[in-house]
This record gives C-alpha cells, sequence and structure tokens, in this order.
C-alpha cells in the first residue's frame, strides 16, 4: 500500500509549517453509511506562547471521518509529522473505506481504523526514527461515524469526548496515553492533579512510536442530540469540562462552538497550540 509518497517520506517530513491564524469548515453531511445527519467544523489556533501551530484538524466528511493531530514539541519534527499525519489519513481511509469501513459489522470497521493508525505509525517509525532517538512524534484522535455508533480512535493524549443529549458533563472517550493518564486510571492521581503535573507530557504512545504501535478503539452508540468534540491537549488543558459543556451546548452552529472553545482556552493563558473539531448529531 502507498500513501503520500512513501519513498519521500523524509523529504515531505522537512516542510516547514508556521501558522498563525485560525480556520474553519463547516458543513452538514448525510449519506448511506450514518444512519444521522451531522453538523461539523474545526478551528485550529497558535495559542497565546507558542511560535509556530503544531497541531492539525483533519476533516474527511466524505468518510465520515474526523480527527485532531498534535505534533509532540519536545521533538524535532513533531509540527512536520502532524502535517504527514493530515496527509496521509485520507489516503489510507480510501484504501480501506471501500470494504471494511463500509461493513455492518461495527466491529471490523474498529478493527480496520486499529489497522490503518498502526500502519501509518510503524511506516513512520521504520522510515524516520529509530529505538533509541526519536525525531518525528505527534498525536492522534478521531472518530469515524458508521451506522448508529460513533468508533473513536487514539494514539497519544489527544482526547474524543460525548456529549450525550440529556447528560450534564461530557465523557470522555479516549484515555489519556501519557504517564499522567496511567496513575489516575491506578487511582494514584485525580484527573486536577494530572493537568498540573509534568508526567501528563510524558507519553506512553503516539504515532511514530516503536513498531508495533498500540492505538486504541472504543465504540459508542450516538444519536440525535448528541455532540462530540476532539480536541488537543492545548484546549482541555486550558477549559475544564464543565466550560466544555457549556460551550459545546452554547450555539447551533458548529463554527462559532469550535470559535468559542479556542476562545475560551485563550482567555485562561493559551499555552500551546490549540485544536477542536465539533460534531452535532442532529
Amino acid at each position: 500500500m502507498e500513501y503520500v509518497g512513501l519513498e519521500n517520506l523524509k523529504n515531505f517530513l522537512m516542510l516547514k509549517r508556521i501558522r498563525v491564524g485560525v480556520r474553519y469548515v463547516f458543513y452538514e453531511m448525510k449519506n448511506n453509511t450514518f444512519d444521522y445527519s451531522y453538523r461539523y467544523a474545526g478551528l485550529t489556533d497558535i495559542g497565546l506562547r507558542r511560535d509556530s501551530n503544531q497541531d492539525e484538524v483533519i476533516l474527511c466528511p466524505e468518510f465520515n471521518f474526523f480527527a485532531v493531530s498534535d505534533g509532540m514539541g519536545g521533538l524535532e519534527h513533531g509540527g512536520e509529522t502532524s502535517a504527514y499525519v493530515k496527509e496521509a489519513i485520507p489516503q489510507l481511509l480510501a484504501s480501506y473505506y471501500s470494504e471494511e469501513l463500509q461493513s455492518g459489522d461495527v466491529k471490523n470497521a474498529a478493527e480496520s481504523l486499529l489497522n490503518c493508525v498502526q500502519l501509518l505509525s510503524d511506516h513512520l517509525f521504520l522510515q524516520a526514527n529509530h529505538p533509541s532517538y526519536f525525531q518525528y512524534g505527534a498525536t492522534l484522535a478521531g472518530v469515524f461515524l458508521h451506522r448508529d455508533k460513533a468508533i473513536f480512535i487514539c494514539l497519544g493524549d489527544s482526547r474524543g469526548y460525548r456529549l450525550p443529549k440529556y447528560k450534564k458533563n461530557p465523557v470522555q472517550i479516549t484515555e489519556d496515553m501519557n504517564v499522567a493518564g496511567i496513575l489516575v486510571r491506578n487511582g494514584e492521581m485525580t484527573k486536577e492533579e494530572a493537568a498540573e503535573s509534568e508526567a501528563s507530557s510524558r507519553l506512553t504512545a503516539f504515532v511514530g512510536m516503536p513498531s508495533p504501535a498500540t492505538p486504541e478503539a472504543h465504540i459508542v452508540d450516538v444519536k440525535p442530540g448528541d455532540r462530540l468534540l476532539l480536541c488537543s491537549d492545548g484546549l482541555y488543558g486550558m477549559v475544564p469540562e464543565r466550560d466544555l459543556a457549556r460551550q459545546m451546548r452554547s450555539s447551533r452552529s458548529p463554527d462559532k462552538v469550535c470559535q468559542r472553545l479556542i476562545a475560551g482556552a485563550i482567555q485562561n493563558g493559551g499555552r500551546d497550540n490549540i485544536s477542536a473539531v465539533y460534531i452535532r448529531i442532529v
């Protein structure tokens, strides 16, 4: 399988990308592979303390797939890695979409997504990284809308949330793949403590990690009125979950919701790049 010119991977990764503005896209979608209509938007912002934006918003409505990718700031080419993820994902999805992802079996679809992300990460590791020295790495949090389900996929610490229609607070669907996340799951640290801990920046899995990569998939039911959010740590690290819920319900317009989410992170300090993809099931 080929995608994003595998023979030129390192040349692609060397491209420098510096963005200082914001952008968003808004559409309403309906097709025969997802039971409901939905509206979506994506937005990314450099924040207040970074010189460049290493986040990417990935919008693939033709595949009912959406994601965010956050280049790892501690690596030399983190930003180029998230740019590579954004370019490669649509081509990988196209290879899988005709059969596996359109099948009626949600477990098969989830397994295909896992294979897709593992292939992406393993190829990056083999072509650009070394077991003892990493230059390229990024997170990935995505969601695939399938029949009456949302299949969340995660590698790293970017997050996926679901806000059910009649619930007060959003539910974090993905699990943080970092040391702080492990401590929280083991009951040794609260989520509030994790947000302030240096352990939150120590990833245990990411795109470009040693092969084989270990992405995780989570399948949840969705129905009209539900809201989904994908975001980088520049958003959830600056905005409490109760405020995420308030902003997710603040407008019927997905682009306005994204703008308000980003504005909230900036108002609270904007210490990192900030990205959000918001989906409202209608």
